[in-house]
Parts: C-alpha cells; structure tokens; sequence
C-alpha cells in the first residue's frame, strides 16, 4: 500500500494508495466513506500510541504521512521511527486488528 517515499533531506512524505487485495480494499473504502482523512489518521494514531512518534497527514492529501523529525535526531531514533512505519505497514497488510479497531472506533463516534 506504499506508492511513494519522497523528500529532502530529513523532512520526507510517505505516500499511500488504495489497497490491490479485495480484503484489505473492503475496510479501507469504508474508512474513506466514513471520511476521507479517516485512514491516514488511523495510521498517525498508531505511530502515537503504539511508538510514541508525532506524525500527521498531509494537508490536503489525506494518503500521505509527512514526516519531520527534529533537527537533532539519533541514528537510533531514525532506526526505531524506520522500524514503527513497517509495523504499521505490515499490520495493515496481515491483521485484521489494524481494521477492525479503526472502524469501531467510527462507529462509536457515528453512534454518539
């Protein structure tokens, strides 16, 4: 679901697209039904509570993950940012737990 890693430097965007697997394209034309920003943040919302990285969406390109460290970054912590982004990819792609606890987070938003 990765179309494109671009930048300079340091400050970089990562660039998704809609899923090719008809399993992964059901939920995530329900997340862009629900809104269009809904899927790009689900992944901002991981990079926070699951690695303790800040992270947002493109303005508005709701598919793109901009990325920008702070000037004084570790060889470590650009290891460990490298690492969270292919957890979140590889969840995306193998667990349905990425899915499912995004649209239920919706459907309790919608419901109130």
């Amino acid at each position: 679901m990765v179309r494109d890693v671009r930048g300079l430097g340091l400050l970089n965007g990562i660039e998704f697209r809609p899923p090719r697997k008809l399993n992964l394209r059901v939920p995530f034309e329900a997340f862009m039904a629900i809104h269009p920003g809904m899927f790009g943040q689900v992944i901002v919302l991981r990079l926070f509570r699951d690695h303790g990285i800040l992270a947002q969406i493109c303005g508005n390109n709701f598919l793109t993950l901009k990325i920008a460290p702070p000037l004084i970054v570790t060889e470590a912590e650009l290891e460990h940012f490298v690492q969270s982004i292919r957890e979140i990819v590889d969840l995306m792609h193998n667990s349905s737990t990425f899915w499912t606890e995004a649209l239920g987070m919706a459907r309790r938003v919608v419901n109130i």
